[in-house]
């Protein structure tokens, strides 16, 4: 494991250190999980920016997309179905 040093301001280094007592953890703790969750946060995005891209360019090609209409009903239907799931 390699060390780095983060350069962070008094206020957030009392938040960050107020946060981890309160969840029973270090502050070095806490702060690797927030950093690790952005870095999943961060791939997630990329990964879906890249699957939109190559679907924009895929029907700028011409392949056939979903018509507005049937992605209406389907996400109606979705909608419709977490209600039920959720009572």
């Amino acid at each position: 494991m390699s060390t780095t040093t983060l350069r962070i301001d008094k206020s957030l280094r009392d938040r960050i250190s107020h946060l981890a007592r309160a969840l029973g953890q270090t502050p070095h703790s806490f702060m690797v999980e927030a950093l690790a969750q952005k870095a999943d946060e961060a791939e997630w995005r990329l990964g879906v920016q890249g699957q939109a891209h190559e679907r924009d360019i895929a029907m700028q090609a011409g392949e056939p997309g979903v018509e507005w209409h049937e992605m209406k009903t389907y996400l109606r239907q979705r909608l419709s179905d977490s209600k039920v799931k959720g009572q």
